[in-house]
């Protein structure tokens, strides 16, 4: 009598949902780009299917995924946001299931993280997170990645992050608590990053020895980084505060006054879009230590890597 094991499906809705093998993914995305196969491409998702969700238009989410993709073997459906409405023309509920019917895997970038988990709970098949409010598991990865191919190592760094307390810094605090990475966040106190997720990455920075700081002062912060990393300060759906943004982050400019601060061999990264002369000037972000475009890339390796575990 033949024994059936039934495979539970795999969501990476937080970086939490990579906490076991973070390390492993990296190494994998990182071996991947550096040793390129000879002959033969393998294709370990041949005649799989991925659908792309997006209520938010991307130009590195869609790309990298539909390339990493095409290059695992498999296929990527782009559903832009007008051909579904979800939550006005379906259900969240109801394009879940009806999608898992069809497809090995859903890429959904979504403006809620509520909506989020509510359609990773009603999908039958995996579904990774390429944005929402609360986190960008995926552009973490590849950060991460970005550090460990520049500095040959995680454990130990120090990454200050400067700006708006927002979904990369939420999954950056996750992501370093993971790999051993020491982390400040400089916010204002009104931005600063979510509690919750700042206390788990508390939490599990301790148990691997390093620390996990919020603070006000982008100055003290930057002391003796070997990473400085910002954000665009108005992001989707926060035109309307633009002015009055841009105000309140301006003591949070990444420029050659902060980097002073920064350890001799010190990286900049920005998950792009930027904007020059605001949350970065030109002189930094299109200087000799920015990695911006590198950083761009990786997302490609980072998510064939999350893709081939999860599909």
């Amino acid at each position: 009598m033949t024994s059936m094991v039934i495979q539970l499906k795999r969501d990476i809705i937080s970086v939490l949902d990579m906490k076991d093998d973070f390390k492993k993914i990296l190494d994998k995305a990182l071996k991947t780009k550096t040793e390129p196969p000879k002959g033969r491409r393998p294709e370990p998702l041949k005649r799989k299917v991925l659908a792309m969700v997006f209520e938010k238009p991307s130009l590195r989410t869609r790309i990298s995924f539909e390339v990493g993709m095409t290059q695992l073997g498999g296929t990527a459906i782009c559903i832009s946001p007008d051909e579904v409405q979800i939550g006005k023309r379906e259900t969240v509920a109801d394009v879940a299931k009806v999608l898992s019917r069809y497809v090995d895997g859903i890429m959904y970038r979504a403006f809620c993280n509520e909506t989020m988990r509510e359609f990773a709970e009603n999908a039958t098949v995996p579904v990774i997170n390429g944005l929402d409010d609360m986190e960008h598991p995926c552009q973490c990865a590849g950060d991460l990645l970005t550090i460990l191919e520049k500095k040959k190592k995680l454990k130990g760094l120090q990454l200050t992050y400067v700006g708006d307390g927002n979904n990369v810094c939420n999954s950056l605090l996750l992501g370093c608590a993971i790999t051993g990475m020491n982390m400040r966040a400089a916010t204002p106190k009104s931005h600063a990053p979510d509690d919750g997720l700042l206390a788990k990455a508390q939490e599990i920075a301790k148990e691997k020895g390093c620390t996990i700081e919020t603070m006000s002062n982008p100055f003290e912060a930057a002391e003796g980084a070997d990473v400085l990393y910002t954000d665009t300060w108005v992001s989707m759906g926060q035109e309307a505060e633009k002015e009055e943004r841009e105000n309140l982050f301006l003591p949070f400019q990444v420029n050659a006054k902060l980097v002073e601060k920064a350890n001799k061999n010190w990286l900049f990264m920005h998950c792009l879009p930027a904007h020059r002369g605001h949350e970065v000037s030109e002189e930094i972000i299109d200087g000799p230590r920015s990695v911006v475009f590198d950083q761009a890339e990786n997302r490609l390796h980072a998510q064939k890597a999350i893709l081939a575990t999860v599909l």
